[in-house]
């Protein structure tokens, strides 16, 4: 009986190749306790499905950044702890760990807060929805603003 070359081939590496390195121990996910890191998993997987925008670094780093933030609750949300996140908390927790803060935060942290919001995972005293994509729309160069008046954004002619 013959081995089935597939198998072969996923055992043997050329000589002087590579190994692929693995995850180093300092790495922040370990930091994350373990519900949360269980959250950060059930986030990415649904992300990939949804095609939506995700980077599992920096949702590592939101997610700690959040649990990190001791006056409020981890399942609160609101607009000014977004705005904290993105401007504060991320930063200073890069600053902390010697890492470069990742440059997809912004557009992670939209898709975050699809998912809480999704799943029904922002506790009370939360803000809506759209409350909370207001500093990713400012701040965070995600998203569109809605225009307030439809007639400002048309040419003069056109009004």
């Amino acid at each position: 009986m013959t081995t089935p070359t597939f198998a072969l081939a996923a055992h043997s590496r050329p000589s002087g190749a590579r190994r692929v390195p693995r995850r180093r121990a300092d790495d922040p996910i370990h930091l994350l306790p373990v519900p949360i890191r269980q959250l950060r998993l059930e986030v990415l997987l649904w992300a990939f499905r949804q095609g939506q925008p995700i980077d599992a670094d920096a949702l590592t780093y939101i997610l700690l950044a959040k649990d990190s933030q001791l006056d409020d609750p981890f399942a609160v949300w609101t607009s000014e702890s977004v705005r904290r996140l993105l401007w504060l908390d991320i930063v200073a927790l890069c600053e902390a760990l010697e890492r470069r803060p990742p440059a997809l935060v912004a557009p992670t942290m939209w898709t975050l807060l699809d998912f809480l919001h999704g799943a029904q995972c922002l506790a009370a005293g939360s803000d809506h929805l759209e409350a909370l994509r207001e500093p990713l729309v400012d701040s965070g160069g995600v998203g569109r603003r809605r225009r307030a008046n439809p007639s400002r954004g048309r040419h003069p002619a056109a009004r």
